[in-house]
């Protein structure tokens, strides 16, 4: 009996594997095809994309040779219109390369500096570079837009050979093409790039041989790349929580574009892997595809790989769903065969029973009955006592009184005299019905006319208890059903809550390398702004030195020089001089303090020194400053307060602090008030306050006062830096604190904690971002 439902069971199992191992084979083939659809529509994309910008290099390309008068307002105006920004975001610049001979050189620089057609001043500054004698060069002429792309002005492109190579290439074929992988000189993060040309020929010129097409030709229209920016707009970032992406350079097709993938070819990775030594991101096995681009006459290799889970993850719940369900299943039919068999087993046992028991039948609980010819022809008590009737009252009855409907006599045996066996609903005296297990067995098979025996046996506690039982099973099967849906809405919410979460850490990490990257455009911008007055000066001070000095070689090689001309001639020159040597100084008075934002902690020697000694030896050199600005200091620091720091540092935030308060502090006011103060808070630190009665600061001007380059006097001698550098020096070299207190009109008080020891010595290290600017 046990081993027909571990039969079953076992069958049940089987059956329940099966359909495990078919839902996985399901899911990965539905993967895999996902995968290639997300691979093939990248591929497609970044080829359209490529197509549409190249496709603006043939219009511009098409404009200039319908019009060679088109000078730099008209190509401005046209890239203008183009919108490519605005509607086809992802390219660094548009730009137009000239070819021009050694002999024609200079006429171009000057007619370059003369042209005012977007510039009213020109471009005075305008001079190729690197400096190169060569034949011919090709100088980028213009470039659109300009903003961001000044370092490509003038650049001369045949000192880099990866950039001569594809110019020589465009040249003779006609066709456009593509450099290697190569770091724009316009671009600060190193990122990779590439750049597309088309070259331009005469109107009119012969072009059918590669000489014809080289003595033609007049200059080149390109496009720029940096290749991340381009992937940005092509990709959805969605897709690349899911999806590695990886683009390699395998060189030119005319060289078979057959180049190993490697860390030198790499032209985008969507991990971010830029370097050989990054860990590659793990991904599913068996889960990959390439595909090849042509770009202008190279060859790229794009890589797709999947990662684990998401997108391309497996649905284990839906297998333990199924794995579940079928173990259940299993259970029940392994269980329902036991029962069966077990209800077989218990049937015979009564049949062999009643035919054992037949001469006591007239003693016996259940009712016997002898039927023929659809009477009753007699019955025992049991009977009679089932059906609530009196002794006697049932002889010689129709069965139809016990059964009143139904098809036929049910209380017939076979035409064989099989023994019988049913279950009927009879009905009592009183009319309450009755389920009786019915077995009848023929008096003799050969003489069906005798009857047969019957035995009735009340079963309607068993029939109430079936019914229950199958009640029961419904109820049990409807709370599976709707355990099953609740289930399947909590794995619904959980998903969804893991993507919100997923879309929120990574607009996250968007923000925050939004504003670093806003910081250091602003950090650069102030910087080259400060700079370009002093250079700017020197160098026309330097050409119109050059001038002089030419002038008076033309007077001392016409014969003879007169002593005013050389006195004159003297005294101009150390004007100049003068001018360039401050202009200078000023320069590089900008630029150490620009290079102090990042404190170099090594450039001070540390030592045991009186805050007021300090003090008195920094003050003198600040002493004509402050009685041409008509301002008194007060100081009052004890004479034993001693340190065990920096006394260099100590110096060099007094003397900020004092330029700070005469350039904003006092300004309208005739004369104002400096106070110097000192105190030991403990045996370990002790407070420096710096304070004036000018004019305070707003509360906009208070949140930004240590932010780099903010400053109120910008181009009135401020360059945003000081506050910076204090608070850089006060919070990494003397390892304090500092708070600025401030109220329009009511003067300014900068409070500084400081320890007495600093805690460890101060490690050499510098900001890498002022270290790659430097």
């Amino acid at each position: 009996m046990r081993a027909h439902g571990y039969l079953a069971f076992t069958v049940g199992i089987c059956l329940t594997t099966w359909a495990c191992l078919f839902a996985l084979d399901a899911q990965d083939a539905r993967i895999a095809d996902r995968f290639a659809r997300d691979a093939d529509k990248v591929a497609q994309d970044t080829e359209a994309r490529l197509k549409t910008y190249f496709d603006t290099l043939l219009s511009i390309r098409a404009l200039m040779v319908v019009d060679e008068r088109i000078g730099r307002a008209e190509f401005h105006d046209y890239v203008r219109e183009l919108r490519l920004q605005q509607r086809y975001p992802g390219f660094q610049a548009i730009q137009l390369v000239r070819r021009v001979p050694e002999a024609e050189l200079a006429r171009h620089v000057a007619a370059v500096r003369a042209d005012t057609s977007l510039e009213p001043g020109g471009y005075p500054h305008y001079k190729p570079h690197p400096a190169t004698r060569r034949d011919e060069h090709y100088l980028i002429e213009y470039t659109e837009p300009m903003r961001g792309n000044e370092n490509a002005f003038g650049l001369d492109l045949v000192a880099f050979p990866a950039h001569l190579q594809a110019l020589e290439m465009g040249r003779d074929s006609g066709e456009l093409v593509a450099t290697e992988r190569i770091t724009l000189v316009q671009d600060t993060s190193g990122e990779p790039g590439f750049i597309a040309r088309l070259p331009l020929y005469r109107r009119g010129a012969p072009l059918a041989t590669v000489e014809q097409r080289r003595a033609a030709l007049t200059a080149f229209v390109a496009i720029v790349f940096r290749v991340s920016d381009l992937m940005r707009e092509v990709i959805d970032a969605r897709l690349l929580r899911d999806m590695h992406v990886q683009i390699n350079d395998a060189g030119y097709l005319s060289d078979g574009g057959g180049t190993a993938p490697s860390i030198e070819n790499l032209m985008f990775d969507s991990a971010g892997r830029l370097s050989a030594d990054r860990p590659r991101p793990a991904i599913v096995p068996g889960l990959s595809t390439h595909t090849t681009l042509n770009v202008g006459q190279r060859h790229w290799l794009v890589q797709f790989k999947g990662y684990p889970g998401g997108r391309y993850g497996r649905e284990y719940e839906t297998i333990l769903l199924i794995g579940g369900c079928g173990f259940l299943i299993s259970s029940l039919f392994a269980a329902l065969v036991v029962t069966l068999q077990r209800r077989r087993e218990m049937a015979s046992r009564l049949r062999a029973t009643l035919e054992e028991l037949r001469a006591l039948q007239d003693s016996a609980v259940v009712g016997i009955g002898l039927f023929s010819d659809g009477r009753i022809v007699r019955c025992n008590r049991g009977l009679e006592d089932m059906l609530g009737y009196p002794h006697g009252a049932l002889v010689d009855r129709p069965v139809t009184t016990l059964v009143p409907s139904g098809p036929g006599d049910p209380f017939q045996c076979g035409a064989g005299g099989q023994r019988a066996y049913a279950e009927l609903e009879l009905r009592r005296r009183d009319g309450a019905s009755l389920w009786c297990m019915v077995n009848g067995r023929m008096l003799d098979p050969r003489e069906p006319g005798k009857g047969s025996v019957w035995v009735l046996a009340d079963i309607s506690d068993r029939r109430k208890t079936e019914a229950a039982l199958v009640e029961s099973r419904h109820g049990l099967e409807h709370s599976l059903r709707e355990l099953a849906q609740q289930k399947a809405h909590a794995e619904q919410a959980h998903r969804e809550m893991s993507g919100m979460v997923q879309t929120l850490q990574q607009a996250q990490a968007s923000l925050i390398t939004s504003e670093k990257m806003a910081a250091l455009g602003a950090l650069v911008a102030g910087i080259a702004h400060e700079l370009n007055t002093p250079i700017g000066n020197s160098l026309l001070t330097a050409t119109a030195l050059a001038d002089m000095v030419t002038e008076f070689e033309r007077h001392l090689a016409s014969g003879g020089v007169r002593r005013s001309v050389l006195d004159a001639h003297l005294a101009d020159a150390k004007k100049a001089c003068n001018i360039i040597a401050a202009s200078l100084g000023k320069a590089a008075d900008l630029i150490t303090s620009f290079k102090q934002v990042a404190v170099d902690q090594t450039s001070d020697q540390r030592r045991r020194f009186a805050l007021a000694g300090v003090l008195h030896d920094t003050l003198p050199t600040y002493a004509a400053q402050l009685r041409r600005a008509n301002c008194r200091v007060h100081v009052d620091v004890p004479a034993t307060l001693e340190f065990d720091s920096y006394p260099g540092s100590v110096s060099q935030v007094l003397s900020n602090l004092i330029n700070n308060a005469m350039l904003h502090a006092f300004e309208g006011r005739e004369h104002g008030v400096i106070t110097i103060t000192a105190t030991a808070l403990d045996d370990d630190t002790a407070e420096l306050r710096f304070a004036d009665n000018g004019v305070g600061m707003s509360s906009r001007t208070l949140n930004q006062v240590y932010d780099p380059f903010f400053t109120t006097k910008m181009g009135q001698g401020g360059s945003g830096l000081g506050m910076n550098i204090v608070y850089n020096i006060v919070t990494g070299v003397l390892k304090g604190t500092i708070r600025v207190e401030s109220t329009p009109g009511q003067g300014t008080t900068v409070i500084m904690t400081l320890p007495l020891r600093v805690p460890q010595p101060v490690k050499p290290g510098t900001d890498p971002c002022f270290e790659e600017i430097s």
